[in-house]
């Protein structure tokens, strides 16, 4: 994005906080919000937003778009009260998000949502509902990068670019994973941890002691580090039992919290024999689906539409082995 189109847009931003706080012009805290919201789902690369409320299959929603070389349909609702939405808001939007179908649904309230409509949104599939309110978006264009910004980066700046770009392919279709060399890989889920707000080290490309990347976090006051070690063979080779092995003797050495082993083709049937209750306990497996997985809350992070991670230790080891 151009310097000059985000400073735009957060004047816009600004806009829309006065239209709302002076006696209520309900069209032009609309279309404020309709500029607001064209140039964030742009810059990500979507067609620009329709309102299809001249449908009646799609009362409820105000925008709808979709991304550009993809199938996905995004739904848009926007919600004007200063009151806090309910329930029975979301519950309606949910409807309506199956009946048309929608892939992805966001939900703007300018006056924030009740915990039970957080609650609902967790366990809805199979399409993504996005609770947004005005905060969030602010958080959006704050995490815009501007083309001079991209200019100026150094080797490593680029490398963080590059690997934003291929977590969002991985995220759309997991098959981009097969166009990855290990090295790629590897500096791919740096990127990804650290965006997660891990402290990330990537050990060297060669001799790195059965582990590729070493995670630390603080939590109630204490440094905690983890270990990963990923095996991205592009021959398909899954992974046994001798890996495995040498990876629990790591983290038992160097007295790790805990180790993530991923591996993009999966294990071998026999992979897993042999491992103590305890060691289980230390080390948890995750294959194609948990870096997909890992790659989707990313991109809700990165893109200021998601609220900060309360205990990002639940967040990389859930949905493992």
């Amino acid at each position: 994005m151009k310097p000059s189109t985000k400073d735009d847009l957060i004047q816009n931003i600004v806009n829309l906080e006065e239209l709302i706080n002076s006696p209520r012009n309900m069209d032009g805290i609309e279309s404020c919000f309709y500029t607001i919201l064209s140039a964030l789902f742009s810059n990500d690369g979507y067609q620009p937003l329709i309102n299809p409320r001249i449908d009646k299959k799609n009362l409820g929603v105000d925008f709808h778009c979709t991304r550009e070389k993809s199938i996905e349909k995004v739904g848009i609702s926007f919600n004007r009260n200063k009151n806090k939405i309910d329930l029975d808001q979301v519950r309606w939007l949910i409807a309506t998000a199956y009946n048309y179908p929608y892939d992805r649904v966001f939900m703007i309230g300018l006056g924030g949502y009740t915990p039970e409509c957080y609650k609902l949104i967790n366990i809805v599939e199979p399409v993504s509902i996005d609770l947004l309110d005005l905060n969030d978006i602010k958080n959006w264009v704050s995490r815009i990068e501007t083309e001079s910004e991209l200019e100026n980066s150094d080797y490593e700046e680029i490398i963080k670019i590059v690997s934003k770009t291929f977590i969002e392919k991985i995220a759309e279709n997991p098959q981009f994973l097969d166009k990855l060399e290990w090295r790629k890989m590897e500096e791919t889920l740096a990127e990804l941890f650290e965006g997660l707000a891990f402290k990330v080290k990537l050990t060297p490309p060669s001799k790195d002691g059965g582990k590729d990347l070493i995670l630390e976090m603080i939590k109630e006051g204490t440094s905690i580090s983890y270990i990963v070690e990923v095996k991205h063979w592009r021959s398909r080779q899954k992974v046994g039992q001798n890996n495995i092995k040498e990876f629990v003797k790591v983290i038992c050495n160097e007295k790790r919290e805990k180790g993530l082993f991923l591996s993009t083709y999966g294990f071998t049937k026999n992979a897993f024999e042999g491992l103590t209750e305890l060691e289980r306990t230390k080390i948890r497996f995750g294959n194609q689906e948990k870096i997909v997985s890992l790659c989707k809350t990313y991109l809700k992070v990165k893109s200021g539409i998601w609220t900060p991670l309360d205990d990002i230790q639940e967040v990389l080891f859930e949905e493992t082995i």
